[in-house]
C-alpha cells in the first residue's frame, strides 16, 4: 500500500512543469486533480486561474465536485476554472471574436448541426436514406472544421471532397451567422493562434489541467497548449480511448504528450472496483496489450465482489432478467446504483421496454429532461412566468436566460423542451406536463441512488455499484459497423470501459434471439469475446447470482 500511495503522492508533488499521468479505471484521475490542483493554488501569481477543461457537462460537474470537497467551494471559486471546450471556446470568441470578424453574439448551437438547415436538404427521402445523409454531411462537416481554418477554407476544403449537400447547409450556415458545435472549437483554436490572444490566456491561466487525454481530438489539444504554458497537468488512459469517431487520436497524443512532457508517471491501483470485477477487467486489459489492476483494499468487499455472465434464449427474457434482477438489488439497497449499460441505443430497447411496461422506477439517460441542471431551469422558470404559462412563453423564458458561454446546456434545454411539447400533448396542459419532470429533480451531482439506463459513451467516466451489460452479441458487441482491425480494437476498449464503471459487480447478458422492426424474430451470435471474459466469472448460475444478492443485503450483511 505504501508504495501506492508514493506513485499518488508523487504525481500530486511533483514539481514538473509538464505532467503526463497515465491511469488506469478506477485509479483515482479526478482524484489525482483535485489534489493537484491544491498544491499548485499554492504556486499561483496574484489573480492567475487554474484552467480545467472536460467534455462534458457531467464530467465538468463530477470534477467541480471534487474541486470543491479537495478546495472547498470559495477556494475553488476563486483559483479554478472549469470549462468544457465548446464552453471555453465559446468564451474565447465572445471575448476575442472581432479580432477575426468573427461575430460576438452569435446563435448558441442546439445540436453537432443545425437541424432545420440540414433537414431542408433531406426532403423526398425515406427516414432511412435521410439518416444517412444527415449523417454523412455531419461527418463531413465535422472534418472539414478540425482545424483553425476560416469560412472560405471550410467551404474550399467540402468542395474538394464533401457531397454537394453538405457545402449547401455550409453555405446557408454561413449566410445566417449561426455556429455549429464544430465552428466554436475552430474559431477557438483560431483565436488562440493570434499571439496577442493567446499571451492573454497563458497569462492569466498560470496552470491548465485535463483529464482523458486520449479522448482529445488533434484540435483540442493544441487548445489545451496553447490556453496555458507555464504548467499542464495531462491525465488519461490510451485503453479507454473510444471516441476516434469523434476525431480522438490517442496514440498521436501520448507521442506528443510524451516530448512535451517525459516519461509518464502511472498509477496501477484501482480504487473503484472489486476484486472479481478487476479480475474480468484484467483480461479485457491483457488482451488490448496492458496489465491486470490490483485492488486497492481487496478484503473490503462482500465475497470479493462479483462478474457474471448469462445468455437466454430471447431478448425479451433476457430483458426481463435484467430488470428484475436490478428491481431486486434497489428494492433491497435503495441506496444502491445501478447502471444498466448497452453498447448501442437499438439494443438496449427490449431491457427500456420491460421497464416501462413494469412501471419499475429507471432514469434514463437518453432523455434531456433528466438533467438535473435543465430540470432546474424549467422549474424556476415556471415559478417566475406563474399562472399557467404556455409553451411557447416557458420556451422563450427558458432559453432567454438561459447562460450564452455554455452550449451543451442550452442544446440540453432545446432538446427537453422539444420533449416537453409531445408531453403537453398526452397530459393536456404544460402545468401537467411540467409536473411530471418532478420525478427526476432530485437528481444531483454524480450518480444518484437507483437504476440508470444508458449507453455505453454517455456512461464513460461514471461508476455504479452494479453494471449490468445487456447485449453482449455480434453485431452490438462488436458493433457491425466495426470493419477493420483497429475499429474492432476501439469496440473492445468500449467493452473495458463499460465494465470498468462496476464497482461491486458486474452482469453481462445477451440473446440467441432478437425482433426486427418488423416484428419478426432473427438469430444473434454470441460475442466473439464470449470465451474472453467466460473463465474469470464467479457465478455460473442465475440462482447463485440472486443468492449472492440477497445475502449481501440481508439484515445481518454490510452494503459495502
Amino acid at each position: 500500500m505504501t508504495t501506492r500511495r508514493q506513485a499518488f503522492d508523487e504525481a500530486v508533488e511533483t514539481d514538473q512543469r509538464n505532467l503526463l499521468v497515465i491511469a488506469a479505471p478506477g485509479c483515482g484521475k479526478t482524484e489525482l486533480l483535485a489534489h493537484r490542483a491544491l498544491q499548485q493554488i499554492s504556486l499561483l501569481a496574484e489573480g492567475r486561474q487554474i484552467l480545467a477543461l472536460t467534455f462534458s457537462n457531467k464530467a465538468k460537474t463530477n470534477l467541480n465536485g471534487r474541486l470543491n470537497d479537495v478546495l472547498g467551494v470559495e477556494r475553488k471559486r476563486r483559483f479554478v476554472v472549469v470549462h468544457n471546450f465548446h464552453g471555453h471556446s465559446a468564451e474565447i470568441i465572445r471575448c476575442h471574436g472581432r479580432t477575426l470578424g468573427i461575430p460576438v453574439d452569435f446563435e448558441i448551437p442546439t445540436d453537432r448541426t443545425q437541424p432545420d438547415i440540414v433537414d431542408a436538404y433531406l426532403e423526398g427521402l425515406t427516414e432511412r436514406e435521410a439518416d444517412g445523409v444527415r449523417a454523412l454531411i455531419n461527418s463531413q462537416l465535422g472534418e472539414a472544421k478540425r482545424g483553425p481554418y476560416s469560412d472560405d477554407e471550410v467551404l474550399a476544403r467540402l468542395r474538394d471532397t464533401g457531397d454537394q449537400r453538405s457545402v449547401l447547409v455550409e453555405e446557408h450556415r454561413q449566410r445566417t451567422g449561426v455556429l455549429f458545435y464544430d465552428d466554436l472549437l475552430r474559431h477557438g483554436q483560431r483565436l488562440l493562434r493570434v499571439p496577442e490572444i493567446a499571451r492573454l490566456y497563458r497569462t492569466h491561466f498560470q496552470s491548465v489541467m485535463v483529464d482523458e487525454f486520449q479522448d482529445l481530438s488533434p484540435q483540442q489539444l493544441d487548445i489545451v497548449l496553447r490556453s496555458s504554458d507555464r504548467s499542464r497537468t495531462v491525465v488519461g488512459d490510451p485503453l479507454q480511448g473510444i471516441y476516434s469517431w469523434t476525431g480522438a487520436r490517442p496514440a498521436e497524443n501520448e507521442r506528443l504528450l510524451r516530448r512535451i512532457s517525459g516519461d509518464p508517471l502511472s498509477l496501477g491501483t484501482s480504487y473503484r472496483s472489486s476484486p472479481n470485477v478487476l479480475r474480468i477487467l484484467g483480461a479485457v486489459s491483457v488482451e488490448l496489450g496492458g496489465a491486470p489492476l490490483a485492488a486497492a483494499d481487496p478484503e473490503n468487499w462482500f465475497e470479493g465482489g462479483t462478474a457474471a455472465g448469462f445468455f437466454f434464449k430471447t431478448g425479451a427474457d433476457e430483458a426481463n432478467f435484467v430488470r428484475t434482477t436490478a428491481a431486486e438489488i434497489h428494492e433491497r439497497a435503495p441506496e444502491a446504483t445501478i447502471g444498466v449499460i448497452c453498447r448501442s441505443g437499438w439494443r438496449r430497447k427490449p431491457v427500456d421496454s420491460a421497464f416501462t411496461r413494469s412501471g419499475t422506477p429507471a432514469r434514463r439517460w437518453d432523455l434531456a429532461t433528466d438533467d438535473p441542471e435543465v430540470i432546474s431551469r424549467i422549474h424556476d422558470a415556471v415559478d417566475r412566468l406563474g399562472a399557467t404559462p404556455t409553451l411557447d412563453q416557458l420556451r422563450t423564458h427558458v432559453l432567454t436566460n438561459a447562460e450564452s458561454a455554455d452550449s451543451e446546456t442550452f442544446a440540453a434545454l432545446v432538446e427537453a423542451l422539444d420533449a416537453l411539447d409531445e408531453m403537453v400533448a398526452e397530459s393536456g396542459s404544460v402545468m401537467a406536463a411540467v409536473s411530471r419532470l418532478r420525478a427526476a429533480e432530485d437528481v444531483a451531482e454524480g450518480i444518484t441512488p437507483g437504476i440508470h439506463l444508458l449507453n455505453a459513451h454517455v456512461g464513460k467516466g461514471q461508476q455504479f455499484d452494479w453494471v449490468f451489460i445487456p447485449g453482449f452479441d455480434e453485431g452490438n458487441m462488436p458493433s457491425f459497423l466495426a470493419k477493420s482491425a483497429s475499429e474492432r480494437a476501439e469496440e473492445l476498449r468500449v467493452l473495458l470501459v463499460v465494465i470498468s464503471r462496476a464497482r461491486h459487480g458486474v452482469v453481462i447478458t445477451g440473446a440467441a434471439s432478437l425482433i426486427s422492426k418488423k416484428g419478426n424474430p432473427y438469430s444473434v451470435a454470441p460475442s466473439r469475446w464470449r470465451p474472453l471474459v467466460r473463465g474469470s466469472m464467479t457465478h455460473s448460475t442465475r440462482a447463485e447470482l440472486v443468492s449472492h444478492i440477497r445475502r449481501m443485503y440481508s439484515d445481518h450483511q454490510s452494503s459495502s
